[in-house]
């Protein structure tokens, strides 16, 4: 592929955003994330998305491996999209290294906000994400930027009572 580098001319935020441009050449280019460790079932991923690449036939899709696994499709591993899934099943006719995936593709119009559940098996282990930018051998466009990534690996809730409800926290009534 044509690998991922940092940008300064299309961020959506800050001062750079990582691009992975979409040529006219069969190709992968993957992107990964630092170890997280995750601490909760209800863990989420958000990143900003800009996408202008040759819809249904290149795209992004975002994979994770989760403790010494190997990558997969987050929606595969038991993930799923709260905001800004996958649009496109990538064409099986030009030697697209994800052929026949969902993935994200065409024309974002601008960046578009993702959210990810993770997967129930990442409770409790340390995962990876890798963005996967693949091409075909047909015609080139633009490419994609990532920006602003959060992860939240754990919550901790405090209880919220009702009006006039008393709680015994140390059993001396």
């Amino acid at each position: 592929g044509s690998g991922w580098a940092s940008r300064t001319n299309n961020p959506n935020s800050g001062a750079n955003s990582v691009f992975a441009s979409d040529p006219a050449s069969v190709g992968e280019s993957f992107l990964e994330s630092p170890v997280l460790a995750v601490s909760s079932s209800a863990a989420i991923v958000t990143f900003k998305l800009a996408s202008n690449t040759e819809t249904g036939f290149d795209g992004m899709v975002l994979d994770i491996k989760i403790g010494a696994g190997a990558y997969q499709d987050i929606i595969d591993a038991g993930g799923s999209f709260n905001a800004g899934g996958y649009n496109e099943t990538i064409s099986t006719g030009f030697d697209s290294p994800i052929a026949g995936r969902m993935a994200w593709s065409g024309d974002s119009g601008g960046y578009i906000d993702v959210e990810v559940q993770l997967p129930a098996a990442a409770d409790n282990e340390n995962v990876q994400l890798r963005w996967n930018m693949a091409t075909d051998v047909s015609v080139s466009d633009v490419g994609v930027d990532i920006d602003d990534f959060s992860f939240v690996g754990s919550f901790v809730c405090d209880p919220v009572a009702p009006a006039g409800a008393k709680f015994d926290f140390d059993g001396d009534s």
